[in-house]
């Protein structure tokens, strides 16, 4: 070997390259979902006894018996007043007649009783009004077919006495008529104070019912020979 030759160096073994160190790093972006937690989570559990069909009819079945309930309770109060409202309406009805026939009356007899008659109505129709109204039930709220039914009856006893006068038997005609008619209204009174929930319309119809009779008898009492 030539002592002036230089050692050949062993070639070093290649190395890794080193990464690359970006410009700029950018960390990735995650959009986030409002609703994952409930996209993951187990559904609810629905109880056996009223989850499908069985459950929608049951609830059906429900509404409806609580709908009936509902009806039944509203037009309860209603019925208790029926009786009621027909005697306000009928005397409000007589007290009209009462003071168109009092003019064409020949009688003292019938004309001092239809007097009497005429403010018993008056106060009486009042006082049945003003519970009615204590009872939430309005005039307008009256049985309509009720109203229609009393409103003719009240025509055709007009209509009577209109021909009983033409014909110059109105006293007698009169007379007859409202005994029946004021027995009657006793009769309705009477079952009232028996039978009514209320104590405020068992008292007025008790009242009422005890005044009316002398009136109803002077009525039934009279003769053609009475002056």
């Amino acid at each position: 070997m030539d002592p002036n030759q230089q050692p050949v160096q062993p070639t070093p073994p290649p190395q890794p390259a080193m990464p690359q160190t970006p410009s700029s790093y950018t960390a990735p972006v995650q959009e986030y979902d409002p609703n994952y937690l409930d996209s993951i989570a187990p559904p609810p559990q629905q109880g056996k006894f009223l989850s499908g069909t069985f459950g929608k009819v049951f609830w059906i079945l429900v509404g409806v018996f609580v709908l009936a309930v509902s009806f039944i309770i509203a037009f309860s109060g209603k019925d208790e007043t029926a009786d009621l409202q027909q005697v306000s309406v009928r005397l409000d009805n007589f007290s009209k007649t009462a003071k168109t026939v009092q003019k064409n009356l020949k009688s003292k007899t019938l004309t001092s009783n239809n007097g009497n008659f005429q403010l018993w109505l008056v106060g009486n129709q009042t006082a049945g009004e003003e519970l009615l109204k204590k009872g939430g039930v309005s005039k307008t709220e009256y049985n309509k077919t009720m109203v229609k039914s009393e409103k003719k009856f009240a025509s055709d006893l007009d209509a009577k006495f209109e021909d009983a006068r033409l014909s110059a038997r109105l006293n007698r005609v009169y007379a007859s008529t409202m005994a029946a008619e004021t027995q009657k209204i006793i009769n309705i009174l009477n079952s009232m104070a028996k039978k009514n929930k209320s104590k405020q319309i068992r008292d007025y119809a008790s009242n009422a019912s005890a005044n009316l009779v002398p009136i109803q008898k002077i009525f039934d009492d009279y003769t053609e020979t009475a002056n």
